[in-house]
């Protein structure tokens, strides 16, 4: 039984950690202009490695799998892909008026 115990809470703190380091990867402006909440996700999922360590994998599954995730990605893709736009262009009229 205590392997058990052990083995969960060995999944629930990977899952921690691979969450925190997937939602880190999006800026908090992000967050906040799309109205999602990362301290609410981040409480669920402290929440359920306190207990026990699986409720822990299954939140971090969830939030894989979520609408919330997919929105805030895509919302930093694109606005990735605009600042990648924004620095093209001015890199584009900079070297435009040495010729």
């Amino acid at each position: 039984m205590s392997i058990a115990i052990a083995a969960a809470y060995l999944l629930g703190v990977a899952s921690v950690v691979w969450f925190a380091v997937d939602s880190g990867r999006i800026p908090s402006m992000i967050w906040y202009w799309s109205g999602f909440s990362r301290p609410g996700w981040w409480g669920a999922i402290l929440m359920c490695v306190v207990p026990f360590g699986i409720p822990a994998f299954i939140v971090a599954v969830v939030w894989r799998f979520s609408e919330a995730r997919r929105v805030l990605t895509l919302e930093f893709d694109d606005a990735r892909q605009q600042g990648r736009r924004a620095r093209e262009a001015q890199l584009g009229r900079s070297t435009g008026s040495v010729a």
